[in-house]
């Protein structure tokens, strides 16, 4: 019974967050061209802002999706990037650089959004900040914040929190709903520190009619608003008090239309259940539009590196040529030399 509980509280959520819209996410092929544009975009906006260190250069394309509505469609990418020999504020542009080939430059995670209208195409979010992976030489930093996969169950109660802090500070007639989450960071204080960074938009319930978002509450068509917000969520569940919630938020460039987020980018999702025959066939369908695939055809993720990456491995420095070796082996170092009879002796 509390199972089924749970299994509720998560659709209704899914359903606060996902607009009720039918729109779905469709995987797509690696290496299609739309794909290609986005990570050039990411890549060049990426490397402009650098202000010190080096350009990064593509290495692997992980996975695609696209969300398509009536006027426009979305790309989502997921690709690694490395480090280049070009230095930031240079006159190259990334394909023209060649990656530092050093065993510690570790492979930088990135995921880019963008959208597609017959105007043109808008990066509306990228991030190419994810730490390199730990290295065994070095150990964790203990008590240190670390990022949390965006579509954890762990998530969802902090969130629930920070989306309720926000539409209490907010003076606005309408109530905001969750949009996207783009941040999570998790840290051990006195109990657990989670840091959020996510989106809201004004959905067309307005604080006269409805006391609290319900069901009923969607995304306004028209005239609608987002803003992006920060928040910090103190618990202690040992304690049996509340949370401890701080937020702010400030309003963003009004998107164009709103689209769903891809596979993972909500920690409100209900965890991935195997599809059924009927929303397999229609995904298919849905891919041969714009990538002409078939069940049949791999989506060729991840891609080839774009460049070799042979890394230099530091060598001990040749011998001296002053520096003779004996010709005969010495008897007096063969007779130090330990024997079984020694160590039991």
């Amino acid at each position: 019974m509390m199972r089924d509980k749970i299994l509720m509280l998560f659709a209704l959520a899914w359903l606060y967050s996902s607009g009720g819209h039918g729109q779905t996410d469709i995987k797509i092929a690696c290496d299609d061209k739309r794909v290609e544009n986005v990570v050039n975009l990411t890549l060049s906006t990426h490397n402009k802002i650098l202000t010190e260190g080096a350009q990064l250069a593509l290495y692997e394309i992980l996975e695609a999706t696209k969300a398509k509505n009536e006027s426009s469609e979305t790309v989502f990418v997921r690709f690694t990037s490395r480090e280049t020999d070009c230095p930031a504020g240079g006159d190259k542009v990334w394909h023209e650089c060649d990656y530092l080939q050093e065993a510690d430059k570790a492979l930088r995670i990135c995921h880019a959004k963008v959208l597609f209208t017959e105007a043109g195409q808008e990066l509306l979010l990228h991030d190419c900040s994810a730490e390199p992976a730990i290295s065994s030489k070095v150990a964790p930093c203990l008590g240190c914040p670390e990022k949390i996969d965006l579509h954890h169950e762990e998530l969802r109660d902090p969130l629930n929190h920070s989306l309720s802090k926000a539409n209490g500070i907010i003076n606005h007639e309408h109530f905001y709903i969750f949009k996207d989450l783009t941040l999570a960071t998790k840290q051990v204080v006195a109990g657990f520190r989670y840091k959020l960074q996510f989106e809201i938009e004004k959905s067309n319930c307005t604080r006269a009619e409805f006391k609290a978002v319900t069901v009923e509450c969607h995304p306004m068509e028209e005239k609608t608003e987002v803003m992006q917000c920060n928040s910090t969520v103190d618990v202690a569940p040992w304690r049996h008090e509340g949370p401890e919630v701080h937020v702010e938020c400030q309003a963003v460039k009004k998107s164009v239309s709103r689209i769903k987020r891809p596979p993972g980018w909500s920690p409100l999702r209900i965890m991935p259940q195997r599809q059924s025959k009927t929303q397999v066939k229609e995904s298919s369908e849905e891919s041969k539009e714009s990538i002409s695939t078939t069940k049949s055809t791999p989506l060729n993720c991840p891609t080839k590196p774009w460049k070799d990456f042979k890394p230099v491995i530091a060598t001990a420095p040749p011998a001296s040529p002053n520096t003779t070796e004996p010709s005969q082996p010495d008897p007096t170092v063969a007779d130090t030399v330990f024997s079984d009879q020694d160590l039991i002796s």
